[in-house]
């Protein structure tokens, strides 16, 4: 499985088996859910994660509690994400185009490093066929539910999206036959190390987007494989530093830029509303990840070449 911490894969299987029973069995009741689900695994354990991200950076970079380097920091996060919102409010349609490839890149990255066995150039191919896995089946396993929240974040009719993208079947096809082939060629060149527990990670986590819905699966993902998992690799971080970080003190830490992101959050809604849009809730809370997303990006990307170094 992808976690180094038995508990954290015990955690994730669990769930995931239990959401899965539950879509099958009950499938009314699992699209009823589906909202409050993604709702609560974004603001209990997405958004914090990336909440620490000048703890780290003070870390990575040697920044000291000076008024200079509080300014360069603070100044170039939020540098980048106000050409990100821009980029939705200005051009909405390439904000979604963006938001999709950095959330290729960084799920793909994030899940495929304790896999490689080595840091080499040719990594970048395992990071996109994981990504393209992950966001692929988001968004083309059920288009009905998929396409009207991203029509709405693009401000675009869903019929105008359904007829820009290709066939669901022909794409989920494609992305599941390309990920089997190159991780396939991973396993027998041993640049994928403990094969078979990657393997049981891609069936669960494949089985896990496509019977639990783009919702529910997004929300399993996003807490307990890519959200959770960051936690843990920032813990490890931080135990590499001498240092030690458990998990009341991580959300201790996490809580004053969480509560700038939800602040974050209600701006949004008051922009949606000055711009004479419906309202919509999981879009809005989409975009403001992606907002998210690309400066943190640049913290986790200077983790991992640290942590490479050491190895």
């Amino acid at each position: 499985m992808r976690h180094q911490s038995g508990v954290l894969n015990f955690t994730t299987v669990l769930t995931s088996l239990i959401f899965i029973i539950v879509s099958i069995f009950l499938p009314d009741f699992a699209r009823t859910i589906a909202p409050w689900v993604v709702i609560l695994s974004v603001f209990i354990v997405g958004i914090p994660h990336g909440a620490i991200d000048h703890v780290i950076a003070a870390e990575l970079f040697g920044l000291n509690q000076t008024l200079k380097d509080h300014l360069l920091f603070y100044g170039s996060y939020l540098l980048i994400m106000i050409f990100v919102g821009a980029l939705w409010i200005f051009f909405p349609i390439g904000g979604m185009i963006f938001f999709l490839a950095i959330s290729i890149y960084h799920f793909g990255q994030a899940d495929m490093e304790d896999f490689l066995t080595e840091n080499l150039k040719g990594n970048w191919v395992f990071h996109l066929a994981r990504g393209s896995l992950i966001i692929g089946l988001i968004v083309f396993v059920r288009t009905d539910e998929t396409f009207p929240i991203m029509a709405e974040a693009m401000r675009i009719d869903t019929s105008t999206l359904a007829d820009i993208l290709p066939s669901s079947f022909i794409t989920v096809t494609v992305i599941l036959l390309i990920y089997i082939a190159i991780v396939s060629l991973g396993g027998f060149t041993k640049r994928i190390s403990r094969f078979g527990s990657f393997m049981t990670d891609s069936i669960l986590l494949v089985l896990v987007l496509i019977i639990t819905g783009p919702l529910i699966g997004f929300a399993i993902y996003f807490a307990l494989w890519h959200s959770a998992g960051h936690i843990n690799e920032m813990r490890e971080f931080f135990e590499s530093k001498k240092k030690t970080l458990t998990i009341p003190q991580f959300y201790w830490k996490a809580t004053p830029f969480t509560l700038v992101s939800f602040l974050g959050l209600a701006m949004l809604l008051g922009i949606n509303q000055a711009f004479g849009l419906e309202d919509q809730f999981l879009s809005l809370m989409f975009i403001l990840i992606s907002v998210l997303t690309l400066p943190h990006m640049v913290i986790v990307d200077k983790m991992y070449a640290d942590k490479n170094l050491r190895k």
